[in-house]
């Protein structure tokens, strides 16, 4: 009871992980990630390079739209900055953080992420235009609570950037599944070069996007041999990559619970058959003074589901310890010693996954009972009070 209620928990936290709303529609996503900068790729030389990478994705066949991040998204990265509201200084200003994003003009459409108000990063948006920058919603209601976003001016504390905001899109997701929606800034990437030495492609395919692996990998060798092609994967392999956690352990847990589910129903069979071996001439008796086929199954299976109603609720009373555990983040076996991932959007002591194991258990409990019942039931009585 106790492993298999661990085990249900765990699956209802992967399977709620898996159908979380990420914010942008991670099908048909090819993912790649390019470093210039180590191959001396710098200044215009950097966006000169980015420009003709550009040039030969959007015509690549197959491919409906290429974009590029400075951070790929649910893949347990990211990167944020400190921010100074209008009228603040440094030594007068609380610590406001903020994710952000460099991110190219058609970054919201290709990633298909919807423009709110406001409007959306050009070509034009270079080193010698006035910077500007998309936030998401969760940064103007955090911010900006009482105020309208839109025009107003933040200033970015690493390089000291004054920049307008422009537009406002819906949030997203940003380094795991898990995590809770956090204020986000995005950059036009002409203009955040410091950011863009490493970038995370991310092309818009029209079939199954790993199929492109190896035509990405040559057009980037041909542009540059020396510039490796790595990481490369589609966005639901990536986002499934971090939940390897959860699903190790609902794994192990389903395996053992199965394992421990199997002894427990042999060990109840088994003991059962004995029994009724030890009372056939009981049985015999019973039966030739009038019992039928079907009290003495019931009698027999009552028997073996007293031991069956115990061991529920004692494993009942465990696995709502257990799972006490859980939620506060930490649980120990003898397998691993360490924090481990919280449920998500199951909560402690739930009702449905205890029902499920409950009646799962009582099921598999029956049948293990059922069969020395049957066999009890098929007593010849002139056989059993010959027996010894």
């Amino acid at each position: 009871m106790l492993l298999l209620v661990g085990a249900g928990l765990f699956i209802r936290t992967l399977y709620n992980l898996q159908h979380v709303d990420l914010g942008f529609n991670q099908e048909n996503l090819l993912l790649f990630r390019l470093q210039p900068q180590q191959a001396g790729y710098k200044d215009e030389r950097l966006i000169n390079f980015y420009q003709q990478v550009f040039a030969r994705l959007d015509n690549l066949p197959g491919v409906r739209a290429a974009t590029f991040g400075s951070v790929s998204l649910i893949a347990d990265d990211n990167w944020m900055n400190d921010i100074l509201l209008p009228g603040e200084t440094e030594k007068t200003a609380g610590q406001h953080v903020t994710n952000e994003q460099a991110a190219r003009e058609n970054y919201f459409a290709a990633m298909e992420i919807p423009l709110l108000r406001g409007r959306g990063f050009t070509a034009q948006d270079d080193m010698h235009a006035p910077r500007v920058g998309i936030v998401s919603q969760a940064f103007a209601r955090q911010f900006f609570p009482h105020e309208d976003v839109l025009g107003k001016h933040v200033t970015i504390i690493d390089g000291n950037h004054d920049v307008e905001i422009v537009g406002i899109v819906a949030d997203t997701k940003y380094m795991s599944q898990r995590e809770e929606i956090k204020p986000l800034l995005y950059l036009p990437w002409q203009q955040a070069r410091e950011e863009i030495g490493t970038t995370h492609f991310a092309l818009r395919t029209n079939g199954e996007p790993t199929a492109l692996a190896a035509t990405v990998r040559q057009l980037i060798r041909d542009l540059d041999s020396n510039l490796p092609v790595t990481e490369v994967s589609s966005q639901t392999a990536r986002a499934q990559e971090t939940l390897g956690q959860e699903r190790l352990a609902a794994r192990l847990l389903t395996f053992f619970g199965g394992l421990a589910l199997l002894l427990a129903a042999v060990g109840l069979s088994g003991v059962l058959a004995y029994s009724v071996a030890q009372r056939t001439n009981e049985i015999g008796i019973r039966m030739a003074l009038g019992a039928q086929s079907g009290n003495v199954l019931r009698l027999v299976i009552w028997q073996g589901m007293k031991l069956v109603l115990l061991g529920l609720a004692l494993g009942a009373l465990g696995g709502y310890v257990m799972i006490r555990l859980l939620a506060s983040q930490y649980f120990a076996s003898g397998i691993w010693q360490q924090t481990v991932a919280e449920l998500y959007g199951v909560k402690p002591g739930d009702p449905a996954t205890f029902a499920i194991i409950t009646l799962f258990l009582l099921l598999i409990a029956l049948i293990a009972c059922w069969l020395p019942a049957r066999k009890a039931a098929q007593v010849d009585p002139l056989v059993a009070l010959r027996y010894e």
